[in-house]
């Protein structure tokens, strides 16, 4: 006895199914199981909820002008100038900002957008800067 009929006559169609059957639903259940992991993570690490603090209305009107540029923009120069004098004659913004996170200077960002706007760093195309005066 060959081929199919002793497939047939050792149950080998239904053992086939079967297997296939375990397979599928093992992968199915694996799936799930990955997909809703997020969830019983959250539940194991027991996160503490942040305490809710009310900020006065003093410091809500300093963090808005925090958010303009410095009154001074002096104050600002000095403290890049010396970064700057690191650089070449002709730097782009991404190595300055490199260095004042290098020296942990507050709002990078910000400082070098002032000192842009006021005209102490001056665009000199493609991309590269220098220190005017």
């Amino acid at each position: 006895m060959t081929g199919f009929e002793a497939i047939t006559h050792h149950n080998g169609w239904a053992m086939a199914v079967v297997g296939a059957t375990i397979v599928i639903s093992g992968l199915a259940i694996l799936s799930l199981i990955i997909s809703q992991l997020h969830k019983v993570i959250g539940l194991l690490e027991k996160k503490n909820k942040a305490p809710v603090v009310e900020i006065p209305e003093e410091n809500l009107k300093e963090s808005a002008s925090a958010e303009n540029c410095p009154a001074n923009i002096e104050v600002t120069l000095e403290l890049y100038r010396p970064l700057i004098e690191e650089l070449d004659e002709q730097f782009q913004l991404a190595d300055l900002y490199a260095l004042a996170k290098k020296y942990h200077l507050h709002h990078p960002h910000l400082s070098i957008r002032c000192l842009r706007d006021s005209g102490t760093l001056e665009s000199l195309g493609d991309g590269f800067f220098r220190l005017v005066g």
